[in-house]
């Protein structure tokens, strides 16, 4: 975050706060291993609402559909999970019921740039969380937002995408993480871009 100063002529000198997206951690941070403890007013120099602004940004700067706190180095348990037009924030996320219905798909997680897993995870779930108005949420979630939904409530509790999967799946997904970060790379240079 960094400060304006304006002058306001009926009201003086006034400080601004001009909020920028947050660092990311990747996948090597041992925060991502550490179970975030309940959110409780207040944070010691924390903005609850600017906070979640700031998660909001940096969710969509790296253009995920889901953000943790500790992703970011905040120890709480917080996640934005949405599209660039909708997010929600999920404060003390819970899942109280869940199909025992399995589905398996791709995940990918903005810890992991350009990597993607196969996860299997319940089709839906019910959950409850606190809106960031402070308002008890309870709903039942199903497809890509469960997914979502699960991912993030992974991170909360210090269990990273890989843990779901073999040291086989994981050894693949390198091979195409690599594959596809030399094309990007070759792209960039081809186009006369820089890092």
């Amino acid at each position: 975050m960094s400060e304006v100063l304006t002058i306001d002529t009926s009201i003086g000198i006034q400080k601004e706060v001009k909020l920028e997206p947050l660092s990311l951690y990747d996948e090597n941070h041992p925060m991502l291993q550490m179970k975030m403890p309940e959110y409780t007013e207040p944070l010691p120099n924390v903005n609850m609402n600017n906070l979640i602004t700031r998660m909001k940004m940096t969710m969509k700067k790296f253009g995920g559909i889901g953000l943790s706190a500790n992703q970011c180095g905040i120890n709480t348990r917080i996640f934005i999970i949405g599209t660039d037009d909708y997010q929600i924030a999920c404060i003390n996320p819970k899942i109280v019921n869940q199909s025992a219905e399995i589905s398996k798909d791709s995940e990918g997680c903005l810890s992991y740039p350009a990597f993607t897993l196969k996860i299997e995870r319940p089709k839906w779930v019910d959950v409850e969380y606190t809106d960031e108005n402070g308002e008890v949420v309870q709903t039942r979630l199903e497809g890509l937002t469960a997914r979502c939904y699960q991912h993030e409530l992974d991170h909360m509790n210090g269990i990273r995408f890989v843990n779901h999967v073999g040291q086989a799946s994981i050894m693949l997904a390198r091979q195409k993480q690599q594959k596809l970060i030399k094309k990007i790379v070759r792209n960039r240079k081809n186009n006369g871009l820089l890092f």
